[in-house]
């Protein structure tokens, strides 16, 4: 069973995060090599500017000597070098903008794509508004890594190195003390990871809830308000967003006290050194006025990069968190991949041979259910809640895979199908109909290419296309969101008319007619009937007078085949479940009558 997608992993798979980040990074090594190549050039002529400033102190102000092409010379190559270096860190911020753009739409897409073939049974714990937040919001922040963290801290070293160079060219005593501030940064950063990894990885979390919550309040907007929830589902909100608020400000509390400030007050203290050891060169007379300009420019340099870097830290816990929680997701594993081969189902005989489920291992659903279906035979499943009828339908469509026994269609088993073949052959009509926000082509077709010929043509047999052709636009007709422009009925139908648009040879129905009135029931009624021994159709039933008519009646209770037969074989056992169930209705059905 999949993990509870509601609850915060424990565990923290950094190098899985670090790999599928990286392994961007490193996908084109030249274009990464030649961004380097860039950075490291731009570095050159930055730090070019304070040495051409000390030689033209040193050479041309203190000594008063001013030769016009020498001071024209260090005068056009600083503007060149600022320049140049200037034009070439905007080239080096695109390339790494780019190359986080192709990683982020690559990783999206990914994601997408894995959340598609993930099995159904991952989506039974998963919540909607916390898969969004991972294909959008994590996928976004991992972009963070490439521009805000990457960019910056690589451009930033290079430059520190540069400047090192510099230092060590004017005075190697001087670059010793400036050195001194990067193990005590490297202290900074560690600690800060120490202390924020937990709060970084909490608020992340904490924004999906804020989304999943968010979410299912819209979506059950019509329960919230008609039970009068609006008052629980604010304070449920407020409780979440309050906690993001804390743990964001926990996180900001930490940045502020071990990053900027703390640099700042070390690169003080480097300067005091500086100042206190340039002293002494002056009392000694080697001292340069020149150097010393150098050295105060290099060292307010030298710590901005320091202070960047750190405060870049924060983006990269944020970033890794995002990675490991996408990284989680693409660790999820897949539906088991089906054969590629042809075979296509071309009668819709179905075996089911001993069949045991279980969602959880201690509480078996389906216990040894063994049946035999004939082509274009109508089987119909009844039972109380929780008895298994709908299970049996997500095994059907290879949703789930039983513990033991097997499903086979046309003599094959289940898995040998591909799954182009098996969604092809075997036609879903859910009990709640999903429309999409789109034409009614479009709701009919679900990207199957098929003509408009076959689309009406399953219009037809649903028993839809006169409703259709009296709308302005006919099957152009823009539905909205759920289909609100059709009535329950005739969503049920357009569900109909979606899986018959297929040419299913097996036809799966999980109580279709169990929302619409009795008028629409005779219509979806009479649109099955006309497909009964050109398919096969199995349907469960919650009203079972809509399944008088079927060749065979299985009766499910708690996972097991209490009883099979047709309704008069059934009806005429004395003392059988199916009866029970059938007479109850009956009565029910006249007490509601008489009151009317």
């Amino acid at each position: 069973m999949p993990r509870d997608a509601n609850t915060t992993s424990t565990t923290r798979d950094d190098g899985g995060a670090l790999r599928l980040l990286m392994s961007y990074v490193f996908a084109d090594k030249v274009r990464f090599a030649k961004t380097l190549l860039l950075v490291v050039v731009a570095t050159v002529f930055d730090v070019m500017g304070p040495m051409l400033s000390k030689v033209f102190i040193d050479d041309f102000i203190v000594p008063g000597h001013y030769p016009l092409w020498p001071i024209v010379g260090v005068v056009a190559l600083f503007i060149f070098a600022v320049v140049a270096g200037t034009l070439l860190k905007y080239q080096q911020t695109m390339r790494f903008l780019d190359m986080a753009l192709t990683a982020v739409l690559d990783i999206r897409q990914r994601v997408f794509k894995h959340v598609l073939s993930l099995p159904m049974a991952f989506f039974d714990y998963a919540r909607t508004g916390q898969l969004v937040s991972r294909i959008t919001n994590d996928t976004e922040s991992i972009k963070d890594i490439y521009v805000q963290f990457l960019s910056n801290v690589v451009s930033n070293v290079i430059l520190l190195i540069g400047i090192l160079v510099a230092m060590a060219i004017l005075d190697w005593h001087l670059m010793l003390i400036a050195l001194a501030l990067l193990p005590t940064v490297m202290g900074l950063i560690y600690l800060y990871q120490r202390f924020s990894v937990k709060v970084v990885s909490e608020s992340r979390q904490l924004r999906s809830d804020i989304n999943a919550t968010v979410s299912e309040s819209i979506s059950g907007m019509e329960v919230i308000q008609a039970t009068n929830q609006q008052q629980a589902k604010l304070a449920q909100f407020d409780g979440i967003n309050n906690r993001y608020y804390r743990t964001r400000l926990k996180a900001v509390t930490v940045g502020s006290l071990l990053l900027r400030p703390a640099i700042n007050f070390l690169s003080i203290l480097v300067l005091a050194c500086i100042v206190w050891f340039f002293g002494i060169k002056v009392v000694q007379g080697v001292a340069e006025i020149g150097v010393l300009y150098a050295y105060l420019n290099y060292l307010g340099r030298f710590t901005e990069p320091l202070v960047e870097i750190t405060q870049r830290f924060s983006l990269y816990q944020q970033a890794i968190v995002a990675g490991n929680r996408v990284y989680e997701l693409l660790q999820q594993p897949a539906a088991a991949e089906a054969p590629s081969d042809s075979a296509q189902i071309a009668r819709g005989q179905l075996s089911l041979r001993q069949l045991q489920f279980a969602y959880q291992a201690d509480k078996p659903v389906l216990q040894d259910i063994s049946v035999e279906i004939e082509a274009g035979q109508f089987y119909a499943i009844v039972g109380h809640t929780g008895s298994g009828k709908s299970t049996l339908l997500s095994l059907l469509l290879n949703f789930y895979q039983p513990q033991a026994g097997e499903i086979c269609i046309d003599g094959r088993p289940l898995q040998q199908y591909s799954h182009d073949s098996l969604r092809q052959g075997v036609g879903l009509i859910p009990q709640e109909p999903f429309i999409l926000a789109s034409t009614i082509f479009d709701n009919i077709d679900m990207g199957r290419g098929l003509n408009q010929a076959a689309v009406e043509r399953a219009a037809k047999q649903a028993h839809l296309h006169q409703v259709i052709m009296a709308m302005r636009d006919g099957y152009q007709t823009q539905l909205g969101e759920g289909g609100l422009r059709l009535s329950t009925g005739q969503r049920q139908q357009l569900i109909i008319a979606r899986a018959l648009a297929g040419s299913p040879k097996v036809l799966l129905l999980d109580e279709a007619t169990a929302n619409v009135d009795s008028e629409t029931e005779q219509v979806v009624q009479q649109a099955l009937s006309h497909l009964h021994r050109q398919v096969t159709m199995i349907v469960v039933a919650h009203r079972l007078s809509t399944i008088r008519h079927a060749d065979r009646i299985l009766v499910l209770d708690h996972g097991q085949l209490l009883e099979q037969g047709s309704h008069e074989q059934l009806m005429a056992l004395p003392h059988g479940r199916y009866r029970a169930m059938y007479e109850l209705q009956q009565q029910a059905q006249k007490v509601a009558q008489a009151e009317a």
